[in-house]
């Protein structure tokens, strides 16, 4: 028998949409990133799905990204890292690089309904 899974409230955890847009603007990222069908990264809310996101059981953050290639990949996670800590202070931040993007690709388009 699984134990009862606690449902967290909005307003208890930190706020993810906010997390995607500091990491979105961080520099050297291309886009968020959500795993493939086995490991998706995203944060399901009421009505939407906040892709390349995620809050842990810790209330740790994991974030997914797509590099865009150029400077060093580490000094890259470390500006991602920054940028989520700074909409969710106090919160440790796992970064997971899904993809680096090599001059003149872009980021896949996202699959029909799979959110921002």
């Amino acid at each position: 028998m699984r134990p009862a899974r606690q449902e967290r409230s909005a307003a208890s955890g930190p706020d993810v949409r906010a997390v995607a847009a500091a990491v979105v603007a961080a520099p050297g990222v291309a886009a968020l990133g959500g795993g493939g069908t086995a490991a998706l990264v995203a944060t399901h809310l009421p009505g939407e799905r906040v892709r390349g996101v995620r809050v842990g059981p810790d209330g740790g953050l994991q974030v997914a990204v797509v590099l865009r290639y150029g400077d060093p990949v580490p000094s890259l996670v470390d500006g991602v890292r920054a940028a989520a800590a700074s909409a969710a202070p106090g919160r440790a931040v796992d970064v997971l690089v899904a993809d680096v993007l090599l001059p003149g690709e872009e980021p896949p388009a996202l699959p029909a309904g799979a959110g921002a």
